[in-house]
């Protein structure tokens, strides 16, 4: 198995850390629930939310998230932040039992105690497969190993071309609590068919009232007790199925806007191009020609004023962001996806619903849109929700400073508040919640 690791990187200081490449099957192998003591775990599994790629990494239910780099085979470690492979912050050791499975990790961090944790076997995956006409959908589902009926939640995407670990780490905690988690390939995605580029927010809610329908099949799920949670886009498409689907029994957004789509993609440039430094008065002039690409779509009028701002500007060097063209693929996408405004459906939404925003989340901006939220629940007249904003915390509830993207990479834990709002909220509603 050895010769599967190749040099990745060096470096020529003499203590940097030497990481090596590695199969993602083989990766694989070191994925799991790892307990502590007895109630204490951390979940290893792949995921590519903090760089874009593939790696694995190791979620802690303190919160903390590390990266694991690997030197040789059951060998690794892990730098000062999330995915921070410059330094060494810890060093981890898989041991395998006599058949040379998995059996135990040591974490030794720097100046502190060395940690065992045990691979346990907490968990039952079955790979499942549904459809929403003809769109087959392949997903996990993870449930307790214990028997008997167990309530469920349907893990729903964020943006972009997301895989069925992708969401995992935001509820994989509650398994140990008595509850299934189903997490599918957004469509066109691993072994899911269709094409999410070309999916409208309907479309993707449809895919989760197929999921919906699916459990409900099952003799181990409880059919009353099945409900939503999701991140960031998430938070427009779980209304609309929620609405839909009758019979969920609750609804979490995790940095789910309550404003239009169009508004939440100016407020997330607008700020990350003031984290990064650009001037203030450049900054306005950009959000100014994304207001008028919008105005075009809503409208169709306006074309002449935003082909000469996009040439005063210089904005034709991005030609995918601000096409020279009103036959752009992009347009489509404006018109598919930005001009959505969730107040109607959130003015329908009856069901229990928890939504929670991050204080430092540059993308979806915490007042703003808990005030909306809150103005469309109570216009539409539900009698069980709860809207809270977490101090610190980013658009991923990461532990931030400032709250941008670039910051990512260091950072080092969820908000501790995270995990105590979701499981505190679910075990007042949930039948077979365990706490």
């Amino acid at each position: 198995m050895t010769a599967l690791f190749g040099l990745m990187f060096a470096s020529s200081a003499p203590q940097s850390p030497v990481a090596r490449s590695v199969d993602e099957d083989v990766l694989r192998e070191y994925a799991g629930v790892y307990q502590w003591d007895a109630n204490a775990f951390s979940y290893l599994q792949m995921w590519n939310e903090l760089t874009g790629k593939n790696q694995l990494v190791a979620f802690d239910e303190s919160g903390d998230v590390r990266t694991l780099y690997p030197t040789d085979r059951d060998r690794f470690f892990a730098g000062p932040g999330a995915a921070v492979p410059a330094s060494i912050e810890s060093r981890i050791e898989f041991q395998r039992d006599a058949a040379g499975k998995i059996a135990s990790l040591t974490w030794q961090r720097d100046g502190a105690p060395s940690r065992i944790a045990r691979h346990v076997e907490i968990e039952r995956h079955e790979d499942v497969r549904f459809s929403n006409s003809e769109i087959q959908l392949a997903g996990t589902l993870i449930a307790p190993s214990t028997g008997g009926k167990h309530p469920a939640i349907i893990l729903v995407h964020g943006s972009g071309p997301q895989t069925r670990e992708s969401m995992l780490p935001f509820a994989r905690f509650l398994v140990r609590h008595g509850m299934a988690v189903l997490g599918y390939d957004k469509r066109g995605v691993g072994g899911s068919t269709g094409d999410w580029k070309a999916a409208s927010f309907d479309d993707l809610a449809n895919d989760v009232v197929a999921a919906f329908e699916y459990l409900k099949t099952r003799s181990d799920i409880d059919s009353g007790q099945i409900g939503l949670l999701g991140v960031s886009q998430a938070g427009w498409i779980m209304p609309l199925a929620a609405v839909r689907a009758k019979g969920m029994a609750f609804l979490i957004s995790i940095s789910g806007a309550g404003v239009p789509a169009a508004e939440t993609v100016v407020d997330h440039a607008r700020n990350e191009m003031t984290a990064s430094g650009m001037p203030a008065q450049t900054v306005e002039q950009i959000v100014g020609l994304m207001k008028l690409q919008y105005e075009f779509v809503r409208t169709g009028q306006g074309w002449d004023e935003y082909l000469a701002t996009r040439q005063r500007l210089g904005a034709q060097r991005s030609p995918d962001l601000f096409p020279a063209t009103p036959d752009h693929p992009h347009w489509q996408e404006i018109r598919r996806s930005y001009l959505y405004d969730p107040a109607p459906t959130l003015r329908q939404l009856e069901v229990p619903t928890l939504a929670l925003f991050g204080e430092l989340d540059n993308n979806i901006l915490a007042e703003k849109n808990k005030t909306a939220w809150e103005a469309a629940l109570k216009a539409g007249g539900n009698r069980d929700f709860s809207l809270q904003i977490l101090p610190k915390a980013n658009h991923i509830h990461l532990e931030a400073k400032i709250g941008s993207n670039a910051e990512m990479a260091s950072l080092q834990r969820f908000v501790p508040a995270y995990f105590t709002a979701i499981h505190d909220w679910l075990a007042r509603r949930i039948r077979g919640f365990a706490p």
